[in-house]
């Protein structure tokens, strides 16, 4: 072979070495710029989610002590609203015997209308709705109390 031949060849290969070396240099930025990227929006949705949580938490304790102390508030409304709450804040919590009651008093009453519907309603409905609420609140009075009690204390929340 001839010695042109072979520094053309040579040169060639450390051309292609080049050229390949920048391929993957180029490629492995990329990567790390990409996985950055990533990092970034994960930390991202992971502080959405806990601001969420901490929401979720703070709603929780406040409708809590309001069937506690705020007459506003019936255990039948609230117990509505922390099974709502709950189901999006940690839904086991609601397998619990200590919360079982919430999800007991909200089936028990997902036929009643709320909000709108409610307000449309004519008065001798809603005096038989609200008699059929009173019912159920008596009858689970304690157990719901015992309940707000352990959420507007945090506990669970945690």
């Amino acid at each position: 072979m001839n010695n042109t031949l072979i520094y053309g060849l040579i040169a060639a290969g450390l051309v292609a070495i080049t050229v390949l070396a920048a391929i993957i240099f180029r490629q492995l930025q990329q990567e790390k710029s990409r996985k950055t990227q990533q990092a970034a929006q994960e930390a991202e949705w992971l502080k959405q989610f806990e601001a969420r949580q901490e929401y979720l938490s703070e709603s929780i304790r406040l409708v809590a002590h309001a069937i506690l102390h705020d007459e506003k508030m019936t255990a039948t409304e609230g117990c509505i609203r922390l099974k709502v709450l709950l189901e999006n804040f940690r839904p086991q919590l609601l397998q619990e015997e200590t919360f079982q009651v919430i999800t007991e008093v909200h089936d028990k009453t997902s036929h009643i209308p709320i909000k709108d519907e409610w307000k449309a309603l004519p008065k001798k409905l809603k005096l038989e709705y609200q008699r059929e609420m009173e019912q159920l609140e008596q009858g689970h009075l304690n157990a719901i109390q015992g309940a707000a009690k352990a959420l507007s204390r945090g506990q669970y929340l945690s």
